[in-house]
């Protein structure tokens, strides 16, 4: 495992971080322990969770992923694990309007929500202080010199130590970074954004203001919600995957036949090289420019094994050029 500064912060974390959304859900508490455990022995210090897991969210399970994590949290020594996690802002996102729950449905990134959010956060975690906190969505409501404001009174009251952003782009990036130099508040240490082999918009104009502002990448989903993995080729959709239990809109975007497709590409060049296609995938990730951790979560062992697997390889050039070969053909056929 290798580990890697995180932006301008003081956080050195692992090159894969280790996701939990499912966590509460899909994965029930037993199960998401020993995953945890897994990736913890195999030199994973980095742990991504947000209020508004487990997905697909819902009320029920509202929260869930934090508490589940702070009871793995409550034995394991508390400085050698990074903890991040989220405010969900305003509704929105991949899935549309579906956080009515938390905080009545009218969530905006003001101080108010932020304090209520952080509270509740630490004591389903369990923890005196959240290590990596980010805004799930943008708001551009309420503004941005406010919600750093909303993070320094937290940072200064030593419930937070780092300020970060999820599913940002770039003129957002640039503008807290101008905000942030001008009145000396909190700088956004990360960004996480989704990042794999079949939607690569973070290269370009995002991995350029990430390199010039020294702000970390922190890229989700990067086997593409296990598309990578091959395991719907064929027209398969396994009980409980992903593409079979989420709402239609995100299975519009990820099975679209044109994604498929490029994923069976992929996953074809993984497996003439001997490599496990999810293995090459997160190897891919976290080897581009830019990217500080690769961000991958996992519902059984294997897919933990296999996570870990690709924190311990190099691409070879000539899969590397098959790649970029597959790339130019199908370019970006998630959307």
């Amino acid at each position: 495992m290798e580990f890697r500064r995180l932006g301008r912060s003081g956080l050195l974390v692992s090159d894969i971080c280790f996701g939990t959304m499912t966590f509460g859900s899909t994965v029930d508490e037993a199960m998401s322990l020993r995953l945890l455990d897994m990736a913890y022995d195999g030199g994973v210090n980095f742990y991504d969770t947000a209020e508004m897991y487990a997905v697909p969210p819902r009320a029920e399970t509202y929260g869930a992923s934090e508490v589940i994590l702070g009871k793995w949290l409550a034995g394991k020594p508390r400085d050698k694990v990074i903890v991040a996690t989220k405010i969900a802002g305003p509704n929105g996102g991949t899935f549309g309007s579906i956080v009515p729950h938390i905080r009545g449905g009218h969530g905006s990134l003001d101080s108010h929500n932020f304090e209520r959010a952080v509270e509740d956060s630490l004591t389903r975690l369990g923890v005196d202080y959240i290590d990596l906190y980010q805004t799930h969505w943008p708001d551009r409501t309420v503004p941005m010199e406010a919600q750093l404001e909303a993070f320094e009174r937290l940072i200064e009251a030593g419930k937070l130590r780092y300020a970060g952003v999820s599913n940002e782009n770039a003129w957002g990036l640039t503008r807290f970074a101008a905000l942030s130099e001008a009145s000396g508040l909190p700088t956004i240490v990360s960004l996480q954004n989704v990042y794999h082999l079949l939607k690569r918009d973070f290269d370009g104009d995002l991995a350029e203001v990430c390199k010039r502002e020294e702000i970390g990448m922190m890229a989700f989903s990067p086997i593409a919600t296990g598309i990578l993995t091959g395991k719907y080729s064929g027209g398969a959709l396994p009980e409980g995957s992903r593409l079979a239990t989420y709402p239609q809109r995100f299975r519009d975007r990820y099975g679209h036949p044109r994604a498929l497709a490029a994923a069976d590409r992929y996953v074809a060049i993984a497996k003439d090289a001997g490599i496990d296609p999810a293995a090459m995938a997160v190897a891919w990730v976290r080897g581009r420019p830019g990217v500080t951790s690769a961000l991958p979560g996992a519902t059984r062992p294997e897919q933990v094994d296999a996570i870990l697997a690709g924190g311990e390889i190099a691409l070879t050039d000539d899969v590397l050029a098959a790649i970029e070969a597959i790339h130019g053909e199908f370019k970006n056929p998630v959307v």
